[in-house]
């Protein structure tokens, strides 16, 4: 395989060193991939990422990949440290023939989400990346989001339900990008405690109410509102002792009571809630995340933030030479014709 792109994070973006952070790789028409667009395959199966030694592979999921339209959206596990103190290098190959690993393999999709019981990408379908829930989309369009496509909910019906139950740890985390200008309460997680649209209560429920704020069931609710069609990222924790914070766009607005799930087989509903009086989410949702057993610190939120909201100025890219022979070349010109 070559080695074909570099990409530096800038290590002033990450606010304190983060253990196997799960980042984002936004390919684009910039010169910095030109190498890896004339050697790799449509699709990006062959696309392996690498730390800077050229020896330690990192587990990455291509969520979509276009070399004929210079676009992709890739995900990595970063094992180990990230560091806030030096920037940080990782290594692009591909070879234009190699098959894309599967999702069950050390370096394939799971391998990313291994931390995480739910992500949703929202990219055509309602799919979770964990490999772990058996999800549904109702009703659902998708358009260009925060990142690739997002989760166009226009009914009151629109929602991804999923018959996978689990009995959550107290500890979680729920995070979503959304963007909404409706005046109604707008669900964008939820725990049921049926598979499916439930006629059940819910457990636990991550809105933005009626009056434009974020709020969580028996949890803090911010003091921003947040229905003006922009664009907006919320990250709720509760750490199972009654504590919760709701982070708006990376930084800490608010901390309060939270609700514990306990032990009930529960099961999670994005952009739809549950009860008697049922309520879709109404605008749009992209890159929804569940994850249990731990909480995000404020550093990884931080993180995050600056590096799905802006990715061109959380990190560089520089092409490598050893990519872009003349064949390679022609045959990149080809794709791009059709």
């Amino acid at each position: 395989m070559a080695h074909v792109a570099t990409i530096t994070i800038d290590h002033t973006k990450v606010p304190g060193d983060l253990t196997d952070y799960v980042g984002l790789i936004v390919p684009d028409g910039s010169a910095g991939y030109s190498a890896l667009y004339a050697l790799c395959l449509e699709g990006g199966g062959d696309i392996r990422l690498f730390k800077s030694d050229d020896t330690t592979e990192i587990a990455r999921e291509i969520v979509t990949f276009s070399v004929s339209s210079e676009t992709g959206e890739i995900h990595y596990r970063y094992a180990g440290t990230l560091s806030s103190s030096v920037d940080t290098d990782i290594h692009v190959y591909a070879d234009g023939s190699s098959s894309d690993y599967g999702v069950t393999a050390t370096y394939g999709r799971n391998a990313v989400w291994v931390d995480y019981r739910g992500v949703w990408h929202m990219q055509a379908d309602g799919t979770d990346s964990t490999g772990n829930l058996n999800n549904t989309d109702v009703g659902l369009t998708y358009a260009a989001a925060q990142i690739g496509d997002g989760a166009v909910y226009n009914a009151s019906g629109d929602r991804i339900t999923t018959t996978t139950g689990t009995s959550p740890a107290n500890v979680y985390n729920f995070q979503s990008w959304f963007k909404t200008v409706s005046t109604n309460q707008q669900p964008i997680f939820t725990y049921t405690n049926a598979g499916g649209d439930t006629t059940s209560g819910y457990q636990i429920s991550l809105v933005v109410n009626s009056s434009g704020n974020i709020s969580a069931t028996a949890g803090p609710t911010t003091s921003g509102t947040y229905r003006d069609g922009a664009w907006y990222k919320v990250d709720f924790t509760g750490d199972g002792s009654g504590n919760g914070k709701l982070y708006v766009d990376g930084a800490l607005n608010v901390s309060g009571g939270a609700h514990n799930p306990g032990s009930t087989t529960l099961y999670p509903m994005v952009g739809r809630n549950a009860g008697a009086v049922k309520r879709s989410f109404g605008g749009t949702l992209d890159e929804v995340r569940w994850r249990l057993g731990d909480n995000l610190s404020a550093d990884w939120i931080e993180t995050e933030y600056n590096n799905q909201n802006s990715y061109s100025t959380f990190y560089s890219v520089a092409a490598v030479g050893g990519g872009s022979t003349p064949a390679q070349a022609s045959r990149r010109g080809a794709v791009m014709m059709m």
